[in-house]
């Protein structure tokens, strides 16, 4: 059912009771069709075709999972930096792409990092290594 058709509130009432009460529940979700989750809940698509299954899937899935995050990040305004960097790199020549890929990497590095020393993730030093960009923490 396309977006426009579909009913934004449900209301149910029970009837049968000397007391009436109203029950509201919006409606406003995507069709389950739609949902990941949902189809692996109604067995739709199989759990191992959800993940990858050896070492290099791994890695492109890792990627394509961090370049999701950094366009997130960007598109929220949070943090602030993310964008900042992505428009200092875009302006100074970096196409586009790239200046994601290097986002990520930095992204990456505080993950592992983070992960590594079994610590929360350090939000002021991921922001000051984007600012640093096009050179990276390990090059640092």
């Amino acid at each position: 059912m396309p977006d426009h058709e579909r009913p934004r509130y449900q209301f149910s009432a029970d009837r049968t009771s000397a007391r009436r009460t109203l029950r509201y529940r919006e409606t406003n979700q995507g069709d389950a069709a739609e949902c990941r989750l949902c189809q692996l809940d109604e067995g739709q698509i199989d759990m191992n075709d959800a993940v990858p299954s050896n070492a290099e899937d791994d890695e492109d899935f890792a990627a394509e999972r961090l370049l999701e995050a950094v366009q997130n990040q960007i598109d929220a305004d949070s943090p602030p930096a993310a964008r900042a960097t992505f428009n200092k790199l875009t302006l100074v020549g970096y196409p586009a792409e790239e200046a994601l890929e290097l986002m990520a990497q930095v992204l990456a590095h505080e993950v592992s990092a983070m992960l590594e020393a079994d610590r929360p993730f350090d939000l002021a030093w991921y922001e000051q290594a984007l600012r640093a960009l096009p050179t990276l923490p390990d090059e640092a």
